[in-house]
Parts: structure tokens; sequence; C-alpha cells
């Protein structure tokens, strides 16, 4: 209920409760459509895992590394590259070690074929007519990103025949499965079991997890009318290229159109509990004490966070209440940031190949199915991984301003680092979970310890803590099927609203769940704006 004493208010159109790119996004079509937005960011800066932040004294990154999944269509609709945004598209896009040699994904088809083939002779032809499988089972199905998702029923109903069999591959099989079926070689089925994992602890022979190879496809059928050389017609993540000033210069742009809009943006302003009275809501109040009032509220942070802290249960039910509070939230994530001198060499690089034209580019470690598999089951047996998988970029070389003058900046995120330990605490393991990855990673960059300077590593609990990520989950929960169509967070809120009249939900935890997407945020701004418009011609 909303305080009736003399409390400071703040009358908006809209309010957005967090100041990630999801929040962002939301208020910045919000304010393109003319209503006054407020955006209330706990933190003290912007962006979230997309942030820039400041690891150690004079090296700035975000906690995230690659924009691959960015939605086009809103640098160009939002005209981010008036507020500064810039990409730079690097050849390869991966660098993807195996014991025999570097796989590199290179932007021409022709090259990664003929590392496919050498490989398995007609490796590259059964890969790419899986990826071919893939997209026409989207074009199927006939769910955008850009809505709400049905359900896998609806879904499977609307199918012709010939599709249902791949259809149940995917959405009820094991990636493993199917790639095991699928191709064979290997080191073509770690590049794509990479592609479909969510860095969650759920392991690539479980049912369900066939469904990460289907986010690309789903996105190219979510728009049609591409162009030839769009960059999401790549066969690998990254293709989007890499934001010049890290990925912070996503957000940096995204706050300075929302302020083009007239948009209010303040940080280090932690909500306390949504406000609302006869079943509409009426705004927030922030931990300070200040109510800022609205007929439009967007939630961009977790809606397990959401529901379990900000609601009560005269506001959505406490049936309700009680099942998003109890949505899984089982993250593994660490974060290694190492401050070098210079380059590393990299090992197993094709004769010829400079390794400073490989330093700014994305690299995947994890060279089989049977890797990933002993990862996440050590995760989920309370262990840090003995061989952790990881996904990692040196920023500084397209971002130079991120290091200090002559020094890089190796940013790497690390699965599987399990929230809850089976033995001690994070207090001990992380030092000896940090080496054992710089072990790791030095199998690619042999020079990599002499080359170290300073470093800074941070554990699933201290992530929770810096980021707000419950459980250190990236995606707001897994990414399976019965957790994603028809049903994120719950199959009573999937459509971005909610049973309180005028709040609204968004953020990595509704469709078309995490990643650095966008869409959430921009499906839950269309969901307010087709709402007031609903309201305006029945008026």
């Amino acid at each position: 209920m909303p305080n009736t004493t003399n409390t400071p208010t703040h009358r908006f159109d809209a309010i957005v409760v967090g100041g990630g790119h999801n929040g962002l996004i939301a208020a910045a079509y919000l304010g393109r459509a003319g209503l006054r937005v407020a955006v209330l960011e706990a933190r003290a800066s912007l962006g979230g895992p997309c942030g820039t932040f400041e690891f150690m004294p004079g090296y700035r990154t975000a906690f995230t590394n690659s924009p691959g999944s960015f939605e086009p269509r809103f640098i160009n609709e939002l005209n981010l590259e008036q507020f500064g945004l810039r990409f730079v598209r690097t050849d390869p896009t991966v660098v993807h070690p195996f014991p025999s040699r570097c796989f590199l994904g290179w932007r021409d088809r022709e090259k990664i074929a003929a590392q496919l083939n050498a490989y398995a002779p007609g490796e590259a032809e059964r890969y790419f007519n899986l990826l071919n499988s893939l997209e026409e089972l989207a074009r199927h199905l006939r769910t955008t990103l850009f809505q709400p998702s049905p359900d896998l029923l609806s879904m499977a109903r609307t199918l012709p025949k010939e599709q249902e069999p791949l259809f149940n591959r995917v959405f009820f099989g094991s990636v493993r499965q199917l790639l095991d079926e699928e191709l064979r070689s290997e080191e073509a089925k770690a590049l794509l079991g990479m592609v479909a994992l969510n860095a969650t602890l759920t392991p690539p022979s479980a049912p369900g997890t066939a469904v990460g190879l289907m986010l690309r496809p789903l996105s190219l059928a979510s728009s049609p009318a591409l162009d030839p050389d769009d960059p999401r017609r790549a066969a690998l993540r990254g293709s989007t290229g890499l934001p010049v000033g890290g990925m912070g210069a996503i957000i940096d742009a995204l706050e300075a159109c929302c302020r083009s809009y007239g948009a209010v943006i303040e940080t280090d302003t932690p909500v306390a509990n949504i406000l609302h009275r006869n079943g509409q809501v009426v705004g927030v109040a922030a931990m300070d004490g200040d109510e800022y009032h609205a007929p439009v509220v967007i939630s961009a942070i977790n809606p397990r966070s959401l529901f379990t802290r900000l609601l009560d249960d005269d506001a959505v039910g406490a049936d309700l209440r009680k099942a998003v509070s109890a949505v899984p939230m089982r993250g593994s994530a660490f974060k290694l940031v190492l401050a070098l001198d210079g380059v590393p060499d990299y090992a197993g690089l094709p004769s010829g190949m400079d390794p400073k034209q490989l330093a700014g580019v994305q690299f995947r470690i994890a060279p089989s199915l049977a890797y990933i598999e002993r990862a996440v089951a050590e995760g989920l047996a309370g262990i840090s991984a003995r061989e952790p998988i990881m996904w990692g970029l040196m920023p500084t070389v397209t971002s130079p301003d991120l290091a200090p003058p002559g020094r890089h900046l190796l940013s790497v995120n690390v699965w599987h680092a399990p929230y809850e330990l089976r033995d001690g605490t994070w207090e001990t393991e992380k030092d000896v979970f940090g080496n054992r990855c710089i072990d790791v990673l030095s199998d690619l960059m042999p020079d990599l310890r002499n080359r170290i300077v300073d470093h800074r590593f941070i554990d699933p609990v201290e992530m929770e803590g810096e980021l707000g990520l419950v459980q250190s989950h990236i995606t707001h929960g897994d990414m399976l099927p019965g957790a994603l169509f028809g049903a994120r967070p719950h199959h009573s809120v999937h459509n971005y609203r909610t049973p309180l009249k005028g709040l609204y939900l968004s953020g990595a935890g509704t469709w078309p769940g995490g990643y650095v997407t966008g869409i959430p945020g921009f499906n839950a701004s269309n969901a307010v704006l087709e709402d007031r418009a609903q309201l305006r011609a029945s008026a």
C-alpha cells in the first residue's frame, strides 16, 4: 500500500525497476513513445553484468564478454550509433582449441568447412545440414521472439507431420544424443555443444538441452527479411562484433538514449516494495523512504526476487507468489580477470598465424562433450570443476582504454563453480579454483603465467552480492523447454503481465530468456504500449 504520510514522492508515467540492458531498452522504447519514465537501479552503476566494472585499479571491463545475441533492430530503431555505439567485427570470431589444433571460426563458410572436413570426411555437409534443418524447424514453429511464446503443445499442433521427429528430438531429447546422431567428429560436436549450453548446471546428456541450438534459428525466423550479409547468419555466436569501449559501451549508449527521451535515471536506489491499491499498481517505495508513483511499473530484475521480496500476497495472490519464488536457481558462474603485460602466445595455431591477430577474438575451452559432461557433473556434486568450461576474451585489443597503456586485460567467464560447495567455502576455494583455471588456460597460452601482473577472482557468492544475480545464475532460471515456452517465469505470467494491473515483467527471467538480446525489455515495453492503446480505444 502507498504511504499516506509526508513521504517524498515523485510522479511518472512509468517506472522501470532495474537498470540492466533490458530495463534500459524498455525505458528507451517507452520514452520514445512519449512517456515520462524513471529507471531505478540498486547499484551505483547501470548495466548489471553488462556494465563497466573496475576489477583492479585501471583495469575495467564488464562481467559479460560478448554481445553476440544483441538484437540488431534495437541499434537501428534507437539510433544507438548516434550515441557512440560502434562495433569491431573480428575475423575470425572464435578460437576453440582441440588437442590436434585450434578451430578458427572464420566468417568465410568455406574456411569453416575445410576445418570440419579435416576432423572427419563429409563433416561440413553434416554440420551445415543440421543447422539448416533447425532453421527450417524454427520457421514452422511460427513462434516469434517478439511476442509471448506459445506452450510446447500449441507449437506441436501447428507443425507439419514431417517436422515432428526433429521437434521431438530437439525439445525432448538431449543435445548429446542429437549431435551423436548427426555428426561424426568430437570437435564438431563440441563446437555446437558450447553454443547449445546455457551455463547452468544441466549436462549435455539431459533431456531438453538440444533446445539451446534453437535460439539462433528462432532469431532468424523472427526477422525473415534479413539481409544476406546479416551477421546472425554465421554458424557460430560472436558474429555481431565487439563494442568499442567494451560491453559497457552498449549500456552507455542506452543510458544516453533514455536521457534523450527525458528519462530520469537514479542509481543507488534499491526498491523496498511495490505499491498497490485495489488491484492496481501505484508505484514503488525505495529503501531510502522515497516513493515513486506511476500507473505502470516494469520489473527488470529476477522475477524470483520480485515475487519473494517486493510483492505481497495481496498483490498477486499467495499461490502465484509462492510458485515464482520457488523457480530453481542453479547458477555456477565464476569470473577470472587477469592483468597482463602483453599479448600471450597461442598454442596449436595454423602455420603462419600470428597470435596478435587472434588476441581480441573470443575463445572457448571445452574440447569435447565428455569434458562438458564431467564439468557439469562435478558442479552438481558441489565440486568446482577440475577441468572447467571457459569463455574468454581480451577486450583491450579492440578497446585499449580499458587498461593502462601497454597493458592488457584478459576477461574469462568460467563454469562450473557451484554456488553451494560440498566441502568448505568459497573463501578458501576461490584462489584454488582461480589458479586451476589459469593452469587450464595455459594449455592454450603457454606463457600466460609469465605475463600476469595482477588478477581478480570473483566466486559465485561474491557475484551474487555484487550484481544481485540470485545464486550467480546469469539467465535468471534454466533455459530448458519447460522453463521457456509459455512458462517463463510461470505459465500464469508468461506474457509480461501480472495479476496486479499495471505491473509488468521483463529481464532474463522472461521470454525469450537470458543472454544479451534486449528482447525481454522490448517486449515488456510493447505490452505496456499495447495495453495503453487498448485502454484509450475503450474510453
